[in-house]
């Protein structure tokens, strides 16, 4: 299923909480429960074939928004508001999401390849060209970074804990994600921070 980019930043004008579809291929910009699918893979499923969420009221969705983007979004209700929700709350919030895939180090005779990487694939947020910072391991990759569009890391060795930042410029939101390079056929692991509410 197509990951769609268009729910990345509430409307200024017309927000829409439910949109008319559900799942994350609406080509809505507001829609609430199409974001939702794409965060919590358990309910959208493979290919969008799971258990639909049952608690998806507007308290719910509300609820469920403030816990994952929040102010780190720029959404501005209060914790614990459930009686007076205005859709207007929702104006001008920004969901910001990257996709990673991480390579091992290569093995050689002397374990000095160096040659960990991570690709990354900003996605959501403004939508405007050339907006999104990406720094792996304090080194910036881009400066002019595009939606959609995968940036691969330099090489690390392996072993090493790795900050993984996006930044959109347009917005000044910023997520980071931590990556921890693995050898050969070993484990590697990203991992979510306090910017992604919680790991």
């Amino acid at each position: 299923m197509a990951h769609n980019n268009n729910i990345g930043k509430i409307s200024d004008e017309n927000v829409s909480i439910k949109g008319s579809e559900n799942l994350d291929t609406t080509s809505l910009s507001g829609s609430i429960l199409g974001l939702r699918y794409i965060k919590d893979s358990s309910t959208a499923g493979t290919g969008g074939t799971g258990t639909a969420p049952t608690d998806i009221g507007s308290v719910a969705l509300k609820n469920w928004f403030e816990t994952y983007v929040g102010g780190l979004g720029n959404y501005v209700n209060s914790s614990g508001d459930d009686t007076n929700i205005k859709w207007g709350d929702y104006k001008g919030a920004t969901i910001l999401g990257m996709k990673l895939e991480a390579c091992n180090e290569t093995d050689t005779r002397y374990d000095d390849a160096n040659n960990a990487q991570i690709q990354i694939t900003p996605l959501n947020g403004n939508g405007l060209p050339g907006t999104y910072t990406i720094i792996v391991g304090g080194t910036t990759v881009t400066t002019a970074g595009n939606r959609g569009t995968t940036y691969t890391s330099p090489g690390f060795d392996s072993g090493r804990n790795v900050s993984v930042v996006l930044i959109d410029e347009d917005t000044g939101v910023s997520i980071q994600m931590f990556w921890t390079t693995g050898f050969d056929t070993g484990v590697t692991s990203i991992r979510g921070s306090d910017s992604v509410a919680g790991p």
